[in-house]
């Protein structure tokens, strides 16, 4: 199995508590990890190579992007120059690897990948992906879909998680058509690289269950209105605040079930527990909250000399 993954030397504590919890989940699985970076120190490459070299079967591969791109483009907002690397590092690939999957740093993974890593994905399909259901739960998705300007009967996907068909994207010279759009357009999106890549490609990607790959630490509420007739909808929180709604008659609380079903957990945003070490935590991601700080200690108890980080 092929894994993506970059980050930054701010950003290498989460990072920690990612890999070890992705080895974890594949303790008898061959595991190859590539990091894109450009920016660490050597005493971050090795807290990797400590975590990765307690498992069996699991191997680091550095790929430093180099600061080209970033002379190039702006500094995307609130984001880091690391959201563009999942782009960047393809073409510095082996090339006769065929797949490889694209996991964001702030994720937890709960349970092993082996079946979705293996999705079919046909010589028209450049990435498998998951639904962005967190604007769902916002009430937001169909201002996103119209901010892109991508039609409703489409859907807009998540880039925290992306299973990349390397053959499409090597076939195409795809990477180069989207550093091209970076270049050109990536200060006029909030999320630029997600939102170029949707544009790009939302009439062409596969998607997977968001429930079992890219699950946010929020409320799932189901709605039972709607449920009787067939469709399964969640309540978005606009919905939960509503106080003409019957909260307890409408809606069936389904979070907890949904959180240990899930094999991945993507703290996005602001839903990062490690945000609120010292401080009052949100009630939603509070319930995801115990899993991540649970995998950080078993990291910090069984990687011996592993030094701290907040």
């Amino acid at each position: 199995m092929n894994i993506l993954i970059a980050t930054n030397t701010n950003f290498m504590g989460p990072t920690s508590v990612m890999v070890y919890s992705l080895c974890r989940s594949h303790r008898d699985i061959e595991v190859d990890i590539y990091l894109a970076y450009h920016d660490l120190r050597q005493q971050d490459i090795e807290r990797l190579q400590k975590i990765i070299f307690h498992f069996d079967q699991k191997k680091l591969h550095l790929l430093d992007v180099g600061g080209e791109f970033a002379s190039k483009v702006s500094k995307p907002g609130r984001f880091s120059y690391e959201t563009y690397y999942r782009i960047l590092a393809v073409n510095m690939l082996p090339q006769n690897m065929e797949r490889i999957l694209y996991l964001d740093a702030d994720m937890l993974v709960k349970k092993e990948l082996t079946e979705v890593y293996e999705t079919p994905m046909s010589e028209t399909c450049p990435f498998a992906v998951c639904d962005d259901i967190e604007g769902h739960a916002r009430g937001t998705y169909e201002s996103t879909l119209d901010r892109v300007a991508i039609p409703h009967n489409f859907r807009y996907f998540n880039a925290g998680f992306m299973l990349m068909n390397l053959n499409y994207l090597r076939k195409r010279n795809s990477i180069g058509y989207i550093l091209d759009a970076f270049y050109r357009e990536g200060n006029h999106y909030p999320f630029p690289d997600q939102d170029i890549l949707n544009v790009m490609y939302y009439d062409k990607v596969k998607f997977v269950p968001w429930a079992l790959y890219n699950l946010p630490p929020e409320w799932w509420k189901v709605d039972t209105e709607c449920l009787s007739r067939g469709i399964v909808r969640f309540a978005s929180y606009p919905d939960m605040h509503n106080p003409s709604i019957n909260q307890e008659e409408r809606f069936a609380d389904a979070t907890l079930q949904i959180r240990d079903n899930a094999c991945i957990i993507h703290y996005m945003g602001f839903l990062k527990p490690w945000m609120y070490r010292n401080k009052p935590i949100y009630s939603d991601v509070a319930l995801y909250a115990g899993l991540w700080f649970d995998c950080e200690k078993e990291m910090y108890e069984n990687i011996e000399g592993l030094e701290y980080l907040p």
